[in-house]
């Protein structure tokens, strides 16, 4: 591949090609539209049922309609997988031809709950994975049971293969300091009962997930294992602990304090750990305390320990969070870090109107051993809405450490025009050794129903002095489009297109394409032709964040990695859900389906550029899990009409991003309809 930057360069020209006829065709279908003034009254409506009302009730959604409501509901999805991928950078692997099968399942039961299962399966050579320690394998799966009834109120979720490990409520509840949910190859298992009652466990061999459209999951040696419960004894308390052990595990990114190990024991050794935590939880009705206690040893070296309290309270229309912590250096939940070696206090105010969005944040933190900086980080927000159409806002941030002040401006304003909804934002970050504008204008373009599109396009000017004597200055372009919809009525285009070159100085291009065609064959069956290109550049936007942000892996090098995927999909879902006594079996349905993706603007929608996430969990009503795929995309081919709610697993978010409000959405399912939901997650400040 010898010119990357100007292949998907092509391929966006084309797609903005592709999605410019939408758009001529949408308008053009306007203007023949008759004219309704002209028409004569429209008779009185008279309720009428066709046959009588004995035709049999159509369940499903959209593209996969079917009349058949024998049995409860079930639907699988199974994907034949071609590829050939091609790697450019240092020590590249050849190119590759790789097959797979990628399937989800899910399926009801009356007294064993909700049940579904995805798998992945990669054949052919195996030389384009990383080097890190465990098992390469070319496999991934999971099975799930959720809400598993029992006697006495007790129901149980059940977990077997590569999957999240699991946490107590409260452990997920925590505004600045974060356990994660490593993932893991293994079970898990969670029981809930009368009086707030919860017991969680689970057991397995840590890993990561790789691949592109054929996600596999690769085991870093070792083991790791958690046990905890959490209980209500009073209907305002809760109170809950935990215990995570790994032993033999590898810490693939950040290492600890090199004086914890031997001479020579390299960036990753290999390492065990033992960590409790306690907490315990009181809320009243504008009130919330959670106080949180965690011990641990690395290796069998001294304990570290931590404490954190953290209290929100609501008054009129100003939440008020605020916190005091301290953490001993190298605390570990199992083979993930923790921010660790910090010492003080937070606070948050968020006020929020009619016209009015403001949030002003404090974080005064030192380093408890004296190795790290003492750093204080200000953070505030702010956005006004001047009109029905158009709002203004701006962010800030100061930090301030020992010899070190770095800051970054951002404005900007939204506009709701008769194209759709634009935005132009202007930022400015510096740091001693590097500065960054960057000014931006995106725009999400009106579109008919079942369409969408969105553009970027921006001008980066950064400056790195991080090398002494040779100063690097350089002005970039970035492009990019976001979109699809149905060309014909068998015939869909989805994708995203970034690309991004320097017109002055010195920096290494970037360019990545996500371009997928779906000719539906028939109900079940469809054909999807997939051209895939990434190449990192050797730059990123500065981004100045909190002390208190979780540890994150180092920069990867640039390097470059194209493929072509052919799809053979077969989808299909049948059955009625179950209902309980009292409700309604049969009952109507729609399909439910979105993209998980990196809200970098948080404005709740997802833009060109704004990167999707692949390998999510996402649970509907805590009974259901899909993972997200390549793109991001999730979905639920028949889900019964009403209220639902989503649920996202932040167990494979990059840090330093996560879900906000615990990773729930509420949304509304009608009846022979295709309801999309697109949830963002957030950077942590």
């Amino acid at each position: 591949m010898n010119s990357p930057p100007w292949r998907a360069l092509h391929f966006a020209a084309c797609l903005c090609g592709l999605l410019a006829s939408l758009v001529l065709g949408n308008a053009v279908a306007r203007q023949q539209q008759p004219d309704e003034s002209a028409a004569p009254a429209a008779p009185a409506y008279e309720d009428r049922l066709i046959n009588g009302g004995t035709l049999t009730p159509d369940i499903s959604a959209g593209d996969n309609s079917t009349s058949d409501t024998a049995g409860l509901a079930r639907s699988i999805r199974i994907d034949a997988v071609g590829s050939i991928l091609h790697q450019d950078g240092p020590n590249a692997a050849p190119d590759l031809h790789e097959y797979g099968i990628v399937g989800d399942a899910q399926w009801d039961t009356v007294s064993y709950g909700a049940w579904s299962a995805n798998l992945a399966a990669r054949f052919g050579p195996d030389n384009q994975r990383s080097s890190l320690d465990g098992n390469q394998s070319n496999l991934a799966f999971a099975v799930h049971e959720r809400a598993m009834p029992f006697d006495g109120g007790w129901q149980t979720d059940n977990s077997l293969g590569d999957l999240a490990a699991p946490l107590i409520n409260l452990a997920r509840v925590q505004p600045r300091f974060l356990l994660s949910q490593g993932p893991m190859q293994g079970l898990e298992t969670e029981w809930r009962g009368p009086s707030g009652l919860q017991i969680v466990a689970g057991a397995g061999e840590p890993g990561l997930y790789e691949g592109i459209k054929v996600p596999t999951f690769q085991t870093l040696g070792g083991s790791t294992a958690t046990i905890g419960a959490q209980w209500s004894p009073a209907p305002a308390w809760s109170l809950g602990g935990q215990f995570a052990a790994a032993h033999d595990v590898s810490l693939y990114f950040t290492p600890l304090d090199p004086n914890l190990f031997p001479e020579g024991a390299g960036a990753s050794p290999r390492i065990s750990t033992d960590t409790a935590y306690l907490t315990g939880a009181w809320q009243g009705n504008n009130v919330r305390v959670q106080g949180n206690l965690i011990d641990g040893t690395v290796d069998g070296q001294a304990n570290a320990f931590g404490a954190w309290l953290d209290a929100q309270v609501q008054a009129h229309s100003v939440t008020h969070s605020f916190g005091l912590f301290r953490i001993d250096p190298n605390l570990t939940w199992g083979n993930q870090l923790i921010t660790s070696d910090v010492e003080g206090g937070y606070y948050r105010a968020g006020y929020q109107s009619r016209r009015w969005m403001a949030d002003f944040g404090v974080d005064e933190v030192k380093s408890v051993s004296g190795n790290g900086a003492d750093t204080t980080f200000i953070n505030t927000d702010a956005r006004y809405q001047l009109s029905r159409d158009t709002g203004i806002g701006g962010v800030a941030n100061l930090r301030h450490g020992t010899g070190e002040t770095a800051w970054s401006l951002e404005g900007y304003l939204d506009q709701v025009n008769f194209l759709g909804i634009g935005r132009g934002q202007l930022d400015y970050a510096t740091e001693p050794k590097a500065s960054d504008l960057t000014f931006t204008l995106q725009q999400s373009w009106n579109m008919r129903t079942g369409r969408r599109l969105s553009t970027t396009a921006a001008v980066d000017r950064f400056e790195d002095n991080s090398i002494p004597g040779n100063p690097q200055t350089a002005t970039i372009v970035r492009l990019a489009v976001y979109g699809g919809g149905d060309i014909t009525t068998r015939l869909s285009l989805d994708g995203s297109v970034q690309w991004a070159n320097a017109v002055s100085g010195r920096a290494a291009p970037s360019a990545s394409a996500d371009l997928t065609l779906n000719w539906r064959i028939n109900r079940a069956w469809s054909l999807l032709g997939t051209y895939y290109e990434n190449r990192i550049g050797s730059w990123e936007p500065l981004v100045i964040t909190s002390p208190l942000n979780p540890p994150t892996p180092l920069p990867q090098a640039a390097m470059g990695e194209s493929g072509f995927f052919l799809t053979v999909r077969y989808q299909d879902s049948r059955g009625s859900h179950f209902a309980p006594l009292g409700g309604i079996a049969g009952s109507g349905s729609g399909r439910l389906s979105g993209v998980i993706f990196l809200d970098a603007n948080e404005n709740g929608r997802m833009d060109a550029g704004e990167v999707p996430v692949a390998n999510v969990t996402v649970i509907l009503d805590g009974r259901f899990s899909v993972r997200t795929d390549s793109s991001g995309r999730y979905d639920f081919p028949a889900v019964v009409s009403g209220r639902h709610v989503l649920t996202v697993q932040g167990d494979n978010l990059p840090l330093p991003w996560s879900m906000s409000n615990g990773g729930h959405t509420e949304v509304n399912v009608s009846t022979r309809d295709r309801t999309t939901v697109d949830i963002g997650a957030l950077r942590i400040r």
